[in-house]
């Protein structure tokens, strides 16, 4: 008596799987779910170059075209590599410019990685010249990067150094050595009446 119940039980359990499997099978298959599109307008192009370069003897305006608070504006910074004579790749940069066009002029220098901290990057003009004492900021895999206020009547000497006039960027390695990086005054007037245009 128990093994017929249990052979019923058994033949109507797989007698409800198959009839369960046969509805199944006679059921069209859903489809896989379509990947909604939205189309967007494309961003129209402006008939304004989005980056532009200019040189000035040593120095190159760069513009760019980009948002800052919700408002579309160029933004500009005057700047040289310095490259040394025989070498590629340059070793260090001069910039000059305004983070945000309400900002103080300020002069940043990048620098390779192996710089001692505490210390106090300088650019002058020679050893007549104060000059700026740059503080750092950050240090990424390119480079450590220190900037400062650049003062109206720094800009004004620098910018009155004759053609052949050496600017002198000074720092200190981190094995302790002190090292002065030269580069050019030369066309630095010129790219800085072009960056005030720009305002």
């Amino acid at each position: 008596m128990l093994f017929v119940r249990s052979f019923f039980v058994g033949f109507a359990s797989l007698g409800l799987l198959s009839g369960a499997a046969l509805a199944q099978a006679k059921q069209p298959a859903p489809r896989p779910a379509q990947p909604q599109t939205t189309t967007q307008a494309p961003i129209p192009v402006s008939s304004e170059p989005e980056t532009t370069t200019a040189s000035y003897g040593a120095w190159v305006l760069r513009c760019q075209r980009r948002q800052e608070a919700g408002a579309e504006g160029r933004f500009c910074e005057v700047d040289q590599s310095i490259i040394p004579q025989g070498q590629q790749n340059p070793i260090a940069q001069v910039g000059i410019g305004r983070p945000l066009p309400k900002d103080d002029l300020r002069v940043t220098a990048v620098l390779p990685v192996n710089v001692t901290f505490p210390s106090t990057p300088k650019i002058s003009s020679g050893e007549k010249d104060a000059g700026v004492e740059l503080v750092w900021r950050r240090c990424i895999q390119g480079g450590c990067i220190a900037d400062n206020v650049l003062k109206d009547d720094m800009l004004r000497n620098w910018r009155s150094e004759t053609a052949d006039e050496t600017g002198h960027l000074v720092f200190i390695e981190a094995n302790g050595r002190t090292v002065n990086i030269q580069f050019s005054f030369r066309g630095l007037a010129q790219a800085m009446d072009a960056f005030a245009k720009e305002k």
